[in-house]
């Protein structure tokens, strides 16, 4: 059977908006009038958790926060799946660790590092075993930036974290 020439060009021309359709539906679309784009308020970088020790119950997660914007922010919250509790321990000026109702402050155009010695968070009351390899989801709450979702390699006990010391 012979289809006319015209019925194979409509149908190749339809087929052909349609894909550029679904192609450019696939691709971020800016709002009409809303102006170029910006960036990311808040970067999280190099977020790992500690493999807790047998038997110990508990992880500390560490990463680094930039914040790209000209205004203070304050990380208020952190949640993850991965236990019971998530707490964010700062260090104090005498070297002692605590839980701040207010959360932490990140500097305008400024970092906060957690790292060994200087504050992580507790992920407590594990709900299973972690293992170095496995991913932890957190998410962190920030006063004006809202949540931010970070995934958080587990590393062994002793090795090196991502972006060195």
């Amino acid at each position: 059977m012979r289809v006319p020439w015209p019925s194979v060009a409509a149908g190749v021309v339809i087929a052909g908006v349609g894909a550029a359709g679904l192609i450019r539906g696939a691709m971020p679309q800016a709002a009409a009038g809303s102006g170029p784009s910006t960036s990311t308020p808040i970067v999280v970088t190099n977020a790992y958790v500690r493999a807790p020790v047998p038997p110990t119950k508990a992880a500390a997660a560490y990463f680094t926060v930039y914040n790209t914007t000209g205004t203070d922010d304050r990380l208020t919250g952190v949640q993850t799946g991965a236990g019971a509790t998530a707490v964010l321990h700062s260090v104090n000026p005498d070297g002692s660790m605590s839980v701040d109702p207010d959360g932490v402050l990140v500097p305008a155009h400024g970092t906060l590092k957690l790292s060994t010695g200087k504050g992580h968070v507790m992920i407590q009351h594990l709900f299973g075993k972690l293992s170095p390899g496995d991913q932890v989801n957190i998410e962190l709450d920030f006063q004006n930036a809202g949540p931010v979702d970070v995934v958080a390699r587990v590393i062994a006990f002793g090795a090196t974290p991502p972006g060195g010391k």
